[in-house]
């Protein structure tokens, strides 16, 4: 079974709200809301998979997001309401450790993104036995991602967040080959205080995983073929190069 978690409670800095009332998986992009673009991009992982999201209370309370996510994802999905915010994607994903603290996969997905094509390859590329897991990457050098050193083309030696230390940025998806491994570094990364900005976040778990000697991959996407929905711009932009796919076919 693969597990898929989608950390969903955490703050939303760039959608202001008296612009967007909604809470940001309710977005509507292209005429559907944003988390049912997300959830059907995972499901297209060939794998017998269980989502689990993390929700913030309040946004199950108010706009009812939960009932919607269970409505998309399926009645075996697993649904954890957030109370209060916590100290990053870390924090928040130990929320779930009675469900992923085991030897099945993990794959832990941003909730703001899309691949055009090859998603299912590469997750379960990351998932074979001879590895114990990776990100997928893709090109950049901005300070608002997270990165990944590489040798011998492949394989991670370093993670950074919002630090360039290479041009191999960090896609949003982490892949552990065993939950229990994500487990293990997640209580590392907190207990020796390796937070950015006062969070803790995913890419710190790599590094005490190399600490630990398992070795992690990276598989890249073309940039073409990675769409972020990080900001209203970038929303902006997908919806433009709709309009203008749909101007071509007139």
């Amino acid at each position: 079974m693969l597990n898929i978690l989608i950390p969903l409670a955490g703050p939303t800095p760039f959608f202001d709200s008296s612009e967007y009332p909604f809470p940001k998986p309710l977005i509507e992009i292209r005429g559907l809301p944003m988390i049912e673009h997300l959830i059907a991009n995972l499901k297209s992982i060939e794998a017998e998979k269980r989502f689990i999201f993390l929700l913030r209370d309040d946004d199950c309370s108010r706009f009812h997001l939960d009932e919607t996510v269970r409505l998309l994802a399926g009645e075996d999905s697993i649904i954890l309401r957030v109370k209060g915010e916590t100290k990053g994607a870390v924090c928040s994903s130990l929320l779930a450790i009675d469900y992923i603290d085991n030897d099945e996969p993990l794959v832990i997905s941003n909730g703001d993104q899309l691949f055009a094509k090859g998603l299912s390859e590469r997750i379960l590329d990351l998932c074979r036995d001879d590895g114990d897991g990776g990100c997928v990457v893709f090109g950049s050098v901005h300070p608002r991602w997270s990165y990944v050193r590489l040798e011998n083309d492949h394989q991670i030696v370093e993670a950074s967040e919002k630090r360039p230390i290479s041009k191999n940025a960090i896609a949003g998806v982490y892949v552990f080959r065993r939950g229990s491994d994500f487990v293990q570094g997640a209580k590392e990364a907190i207990r020796k205080d390796a937070s950015v900005g006062g969070s803790y976040f995913v890419s710190a778990v790599f590094n005490e995983l190399i600490l630990l000697n398992r070795t992690l991959r990276a598989v890249a996407v073309p940039n073409e073929d990675y769409v972020t929905f990080y900001s209203p711009q970038k929303i902006s932009e997908y919806e433009e190069i709709g309009r203008a796919s749909c101007r071509e076919r007139v």
